[in-house]
């Protein structure tokens, strides 16, 4: 009987080994059969068109002059801010023009613009807006025709946002005793093209 018991128990054993590998070879031969199967998916990621802007103080005021005293007025437009956010690589221009500054109580009394001049300061890229291409205006009056321009970019330039600073306007009083008293004013325009 143990004899028997002892073939019945090596039976099963045998049974079971051959049962698992059975299973490593077909899994085996399994994995040797299964072939790489693969899709492509296209990524695509669109850029639209930001604006062209331009940003500068709402108001300057000069300092004093006196009646009949010759002198210079000076004010700072301390920042005026051009960003490029086209794309395109157009290039811009930024244009200052105005008329005379006049008095509204006295009507002919004027400062003609022929004595207002500027002078652009300084300009820098921000952000890692780069310099290439970028020209500072070299300034005068504003009675020039087409007015002043204050800064440019060339073709493929400017793309980015630039700060041009410390732009100077001085108002020339050559003393006249007949200037009637009262606070003069025009809009300085600012253009971007």
């Amino acid at each position: 009987m143990t004899t028997r018991k002892q073939e019945i128990r090596q039976q099963i054993m045998a049974t079971i080994v051959v049962f698992f590998m059975g299973m490593m070879v077909f899994g085996s031969i399994s994995v040797r059969d299964t072939q790489a199967i693969g899709t492509n998916t296209t990524l695509t990621q669109n850029f639209v068109a930001g604006t062209l802007q331009l940003e500068a103080k709402a108001t300057l005021g000069f300092a004093d002059f006196t009646v009949g005293v010759a002198g210079n007025s000076v004010a700072n437009i301390t920042v005026v801010n051009v960003r490029d956010y086209r794309g395109s690589g157009a290039g811009w221009t930024v244009t200052g023009t105005m008329n005379n500054l006049e008095i509204a109580t006295a009507g002919t009394n004027n400062i003609s613009n022929a004595a207002i001049n500027w002078m652009p300061g300084a300009f820098f890229g921000l952000g890692g807006s780069s310099n290439t291409g970028v020209v500072l205006g070299t300034g005068g009056v504003f009675s020039a025709a087409g007015g002043q321009k204050l800064i440019n970019a060339g073709a493929s330039s400017g793309m980015g946002n630039y700060n041009v600073v410390n732009t100077m306007l001085n108002i020339l009083y050559t003393g006249d005793p007949t200037q009637k008293v009262g606070t003069y004013q025009n809009t300085l325009l600012m253009t971007i093209i």
